[in-house]
């Protein structure tokens, strides 16, 4: 070979490089968009449930009043999800004083589903001392449930009426501390 050949094919394994340089950086920024399209949103409003700071329906053997919080959980014994959250929501309803757990399952207790106006599972509820709902939608993932759970706890005490709950007080451990540090109290 000669050296017009070799310089014509360094000159097109150059501009190859190139080209594929390009398309890498392409790809990375593809894939940054991705990730942030599918990272856990929050806990999201599914255009059911009980509305927003009105009073929630009784629910049988429920006293709203017996604790600071009431967070009552909707799921259904074919929903993967709900499986796979029960036991984290049990872990985290230990692990907050301030918070009684309530698990509704579809299979047994629909009419508690028609009365709250819930369609989809995993829906949680939170419900303040007085009774009413501060906060509720779809929650998929445990960061969700905590998401949730430190927006309730972290509102002040005059915005609801209801007594303010001291975060750093609460006996908090594992994955549930590390959402909850840094929030107002």
């Amino acid at each position: 070979m000669t050296g017009p050949v070799w310089i014509v094919s360094y000159v097109l394994l150059w501009a190859a490089v190139a080209v594929l340089g390009f398309a890498v950086v392409a790809l990375l920024r593809q894939i940054g968009v991705l990730h942030t399209r599918i990272a856990p949103m929050g806990i999201h409003f599914a255009g059911e449930g009980p509305a927003l700071d009105e009073a929630a329906p009784a629910l049988s053997g429920v006293d709203y009043g017996q604790s600071p919080w009431t967070l009552v959980a909707f799921t259904s014994p074919t929903c993967e999800i709900c499986a796979q959250l029960k036991p984290a929501l049990a872990r985290l309803a230990g692990a907050y004083r301030e918070i009684d757990l309530r698990l509704v399952d579809h299979a047994t207790d629909g009419d508690t589903f028609a009365q709250f106006r819930v369609r989809s599972t995993p829906y949680l509820v939170a419900v303040d001392s007085s009774g009413m709902v501060r906060s509720r939608g779809v929650a998929n993932t445990l960061d969700q449930v905590e998401e949730m759970l430190a927006e309730v706890l972290a509102t002040p005490a005059d915005a609801f009426g209801a007594p303010v709950t001291d975060l750093r007080s609460a006996a908090v451990s594992g994955d549930a501390g590390a959402a909850l540090e840094g929030q107002p109290s």
